[in-house]
């Protein structure tokens, strides 16, 4: 098909079509046969043509990086390379979903100085001398200017020093809170901590940064705070997740890749308005999900009927044999040591498949019945296959599903114009259930089923188009989870913004040196994105528990406050 144009010959058979009037039936679905043929050549064609120029940007990039300097990690020269890719291949429905919009936002100046602290009032006089003689003094006028100020302060602390020889024991005076943990203070080290998760900035440029304020701050040390300052906020990290499972009767749920000491992790986000939550791991299977629901790297195993029962109904059937050894566990309770020796005792190196299928249904029943954690009974999540089976309802995100009908791109007329058809129809059923959070009721929900099997059941003669939207119609229950359970969103974005914070810190810095600063991060991103949720200062937070005054109240105490009040 080199160099022949597919979209104008198509034109004219569709021209000629339309001349010829009505064809009898076997040439009509005859036709409509070889122009499904077309769209799905073209599109293989696209994509070949896709992937060739991938291939070849790819190849450019490693030569100029090569040209440039000959260490230069080849991840970091892929990355330009990935986002162009990413930039090509955006099948994002954000703008047709803002052109939709009945109502558009009238820009407004963002900025209020209501809350704003004033902390110095000057006057400013008019020079009297410049006044006529029958000048009157009216009403001030105000004017906020905001200023920060950033300078050195240095202390020298003269501790008294005492010596009992009869005690063999030495006194010291007692330096303050928050200067007693080496040479830089709480405030310093909450600083440096909000440069690099507020600000994402690279540790070299934090150093850069204080040196211009002749903060005398070495690389080592810099590391030391961001990564040894964590251990302090273990108890808080762990609480935001319990008063988070506990704010809203659903949750959400996404990963994204990470990169610890060279290898490939993925970090998990969990969250609702009142929170989010990350906890990186080496898997993103269903074992490393009930880990993050759970906040645990050590999952216990529940056996019994109820395993046996979910394992038949979700996994696969299950021999006799095992059918029978499984039964003879009785009700019990594995770790997670103790259940891979005893599979180790049944399969050795076989049967991976029905072992896998054992450990995640014992896991999962482990789970629904466990009590140190609350239950999650709503995920919303995308359409990965680790996120099925865990909770009592899934709710599939609207947005994601709505993009694979963006990629469809046909270049015959009257698929494209099907299409488009089909998608405002598609987002016009969104907005009716956006609508239908905000007043549901029984009579609603009826009516909206109805439209969206209507919707769903239409098939217009575009294979690719009626493909997906069986595919889309296979995931009803999942799609519509909301018109049971109205306070569920019908988009993941949440979870997929705390993603992006991961991902912009992964372009920051590529990977994490070790599992130690690994968990630092997960620590100190939740506690960012958690204060910037609740609308607490992460910096003013910082400082209160570096301080050891625990003035402010906790966040988990905050999450618990702001889900009963909103």
């Amino acid at each position: 098909m080199s160099g022949v144009d597919v979209v104008a010959i198509v034109e004219q058979v569709e021209r000629l079509l339309a001349e010829a009037g009505s064809l009898p039936e076997a040439a009509r679905v005859a036709v409509e046969k070889l122009l499904n043929v077309v769209e799905a050549l073209s599109s293989d064609k696209k994509e070949l043509a896709e992937e060739v120029d991938r291939l070849r940007k790819r190849l450019e990039q490693k030569k100029n990086n090569n040209k440039t300097t000959g260490n230069q990690d080849e991840s970091q020269g892929g990355s330009q390379d990935s986002q162009d890719d990413k930039r090509e291949n955006d099948h994002s429905s954000q703008k047709r979903r803002r052109q939709r919009e009945k109502k558009r936002r009238r820009t407004r100046d963002r900025r209020s100085f209501k809350d704003l602290t004033i902390h110095e009032t000057k006057e400013c006089p008019v020079d009297p001398a410049i006044l006529p003689p029958d000048a009157v003094r009216l009403d001030d006028e105000i004017v906020i200017v905001q200023d920060i100020e950033i300078k050195p302060k240095n202390t020298k602390f003269q501790r008294q020093v005492f010596y009992s020889a009869s005690q063999q024991h030495t006194y010291r005076g007692p330096l303050p809170p928050g200067c007693d943990q080496g040479d830089f203070s709480a405030n310093l080290r909450a600083l440096i901590i909000a440069l690099k998760y507020c600000g994402n900035m690279s540790e070299p440029k934090i150093g850069e940064l204080l040196e211009n304020f002749d903060v005398q701050v070495s690389s080592g040390s810099l590391s030391n705070i961001l990564t040894n300052s964590a251990a302090a906020f273990e108890q808080e990290y762990d609480d935001i997740l319990q008063a988070g499972l506990a704010s809203t009767t659903y949750q959400q749920t996404d990963d994204t890749s990470a990169r610890v000491a060279g290898q490939f992790w993925h970090t998990h986000i969990l969250c609702n308005p009142f929170y989010t939550f990350y906890s990186t791991r080496p898997r993103k299977d269903r074992l490393s999900v009930l880990g993050v629901l759970q906040n645990t790297d050590d999952l216990q195993f529940r056996f019994g009927d109820e395993t046996l029962d979910l394992l038949h109904r979700e996994f696969l059937t299950v021999p006799a044999k095992w059918q029978s050894r499984l039964a003879d566990l009785g009700d019990r309770v594995y770790g997670e040591a103790d259940l891979k020796s005893r599979l180790d005792e049944w399969f050795g190196e076989k049967n991976q498949q029905l072992r896998t299928a054992i450990e995640q249904a014992a896991a999962i029943v482990f789970y629904r019945h466990q009590s140190r954690v609350p239950v999650v009974r709503t995920l919303v999540c995308d359409d990965a296959g680790q996120f099925k089976l865990l909770t009592d309802d899934l709710a599939l995100c609207w947005i994601h599903e709505g993009r694979h009908y963006e990629k469809l791109s046909p270049v015959v007329k009257r698929h494209a114009s099907a299409l488009e058809s089909f998608r405002e129809s598609y987002w016009d059923l969104y907005q009716s259930l956006q609508e239908y959070r905000a007043g549901p009721s029984a009579e609603l929900a009826s009516r909206l089923r109805v439209e969206f099997d209507k919707l769903f059941s239409t098939r217009t003669g575009y294979e690719a188009l009626d493909a997906r939207i069986a595919k889309t119609l296979s995931k009803r229950e999942e799609l519509l989870t909301v018109l049971a359970h109205p306070e569920v969103p019908l988009h993941n974005n949440a979870s997929e913004l705390g993603a992006r914070v991961s991902a912009r810190r992964r372009d920051v810095s590529l990977h994490s040196r070790s599992e130690r600063g690994v968990r630092a991060m997960d620590i100190f991103t939740t506690l960012v994105q958690t204060s910037k949720k609740l609308g607490v200062s992460a910096y003013t937070y910082l400082c209160d528990r570096l301080q050891g005054t625990s003035a402010l109240p906790t966040l988990s105490q905050t999450i618990t406050l702001a889900a009963a009040s909103g």
